[in-house]
């Protein structure tokens, strides 16, 4: 049992069995604050975050444990994780049926074993753990996400903003422009490898963007000095190949790609950047890697 980790607070206006149940739970490694009304146990909530479970008699004077409940699914609904124990000798149907409303997860009769109340406390405690981790990782993935939204709107933003003038495009493995130089090859390549930071959080297709994978993986191979067949670029897209054949038409008549027949296989076609293309993902790179340092 990780129980250090594990904040409980205990709401009972019986000082005498507060007292016994505080000692039980701290002996099992618990850390425990407690309230002897409902107002002060909401104090507490207020300043303490790390609370992760609540025992709380039902029938109290003032506001009773039901109504206690109520206020704090209002007050902390942002605290998915906080987990509510009864403690009562006086359970009803109806307090039951109200306090499963309320996604309390466990009742206690008094006289309370100590036993029952640590193996009530130990489900309660997993619980809360359980949801601060699925919601750190929700956090974590939505920041990555944000992150990587945030290049690509600023990758658009220069895509539109440079001229349209007409280009070339180099020949497979040619030299990079000399401006490039400012980074090595292998720190372009490193900067590159921040496209797999959102596949680490989010699996799903929703979040693929097809032409913005092609136009890396083209990079990539340009810095290594490696040709790309078209059909390898639909693999990298993650989606249908149709999808992608369109979205390098797109590419295409903007300029950023050009496509070529293998002189000695015609049904192979190959794909690069064009020089336009090369530039702009230089300077995107160069504005990520002056932001990460």
């Amino acid at each position: 049992m990780d129980a250090d980790r594990a904040t409980i607070l205990l709401v009972d206006d019986e000082t005498a069995l507060l007292d016994v149940l505080a000692t039980a739970l701290t002996d099992g490694g618990y850390h425990c604050l407690t309230a002897t009304r409902a107002a002060a146990a909401l104090d507490l909530l207020d300043n303490t975050p790390a609370i992760d479970v609540i025992v709380s008699d039902i029938r109290m004077p003032g506001m009773d444990g039901l109504a206690l409940l109520a206020t704090i699914r209002e007050r902390f609904a942002n605290r998915k994780w906080l987990q509510v124990i009864f403690v009562t000798g006086h359970a009803t149907l109806d307090s039951a049926v109200a306090a499963l409303r309320l996604d309390a997860v466990d009742f206690l009769h008094k006289p309370v074993r100590r036993d029952q109340l640590l193996d009530a406390v130990e489900r309660a405690a997993a619980k809360a753990r359980e949801h601060r981790g699925a919601l750190d990782a929700w956090d974590q993935g939505r920041a990555q996400l944000q992150r990587l939204s945030d290049e690509a709107r600023r990758l658009a933003e220069m895509l539109t903003a440079f001229p349209a003038e007409a280009a070339a495009g180099p020949t497979p493995g040619a030299a990079l422009p000399a401006d490039s130089g400012v980074l090595s090859n292998a720190r372009l390549l490193e900067l590159l490898q921040t496209r797999d930071i959102r596949t680490r959080y989010f699996t799903d297709k929703l979040f693929a963007d097809p032409a913005w994978y092609m136009l890396l993986d083209l990079m990539e191979s340009q810095l290594l000095g490696r040709q790309v067949s078209v059909s390898s670029l639909y693999l990298v897209s993650g989606v249908a190949a149709s999808t992608a054949s369109r979205r390098l038409d797109e590419m295409e008549e903007a300029s950023l790609i050009e496509r070529w027949d293998d002189p000695n296989d015609g049904r192979r076609q190959y794909a690069r950047l064009t020089e336009r293309s090369v530039e702009l993902l230089n300077a995107y790179l160069h504005s990520l890697d002056r932001q990460l340092r």
